[in-house]
């Protein structure tokens, strides 16, 4: 019972900070959101928010890398693993229930407090060390393989501010076309 409740506040504060950010949530709005009584909330989480945006964090780092595993083990081509991973993240962030997305709250919070930050980066280095195995597997160089997850993760990360920003998903699908073309270059 105790692991539902603190899956439930994560799950709260994961859907409030996509909404309206981290500095805009606050402890009571998780508590509400989750259901769970505030004593749950300081037994799981005594050094609040801040605990609690990195369990969320860590558990988008958690569902990120499994999904990124599942779509990478159906895909022979790098070019297509990519486009492939492009249009799952704009299917999480268009979706019906847009998901918590890191990069959203890296940006808020990145020069404010460094355990958020560090957070991030470490779920960022997870993700692209997933990719980067992929590509090693797929007979890159460790370096371009390397070069490339980077560079693809930017990519990601562009295309969904510009995707929110302009409230258009086919940013996603302009990075998808015109992976191919990058490639060259790489």
């Amino acid at each position: 019972m105790a692991k539902s409740k603190r899956e439930a506040i994560i799950q709260a504060a994961k859907k409030l900070f996509q909404v309206q950010g981290y500095h805009a949530t606050g402890i009571n709005q998780i508590i509400e959101e989750s259901g769970a009584p505030k004593g749950s909330l300081y037994y799981h989480f005594p050094n609040g928010k801040e605990e609690i945006a990195i369990a969320a964090i860590d558990s988008v780092k958690v569902e990120v890398r499994q999904e990124l595993e599942q779509l990478l083990a159906g895909c022979d081509d790098p070019i297509e693993a990519m486009q492939a991973q492009l249009l799952h993240v704009a299917e999480k962030v268009f979706g019906d229930q847009p998901d918590f997305r890191i990069g959203l709250l890296a940006s808020e919070s990145a020069n404010l407090n460094e355990n958020i930050r560090e957070a991030c980066k470490n779920a960022y280095e997870e993700w692209i060390a997933t990719d980067t195995d992929y590509l090693m597997k797929k007979g890159y160089t460790k370096e371009s393989a390397r070069q490339t997850a980077v560079l693809f993760h930017i990519l990601i990360e562009g295309a969904m501010t510009m995707s929110i920003t302009y409230k258009d998903a086919s940013y996603f699908q302009l990075v998808a076309e015109q992976i191919p073309k990058i490639k060259k270059n790489i």
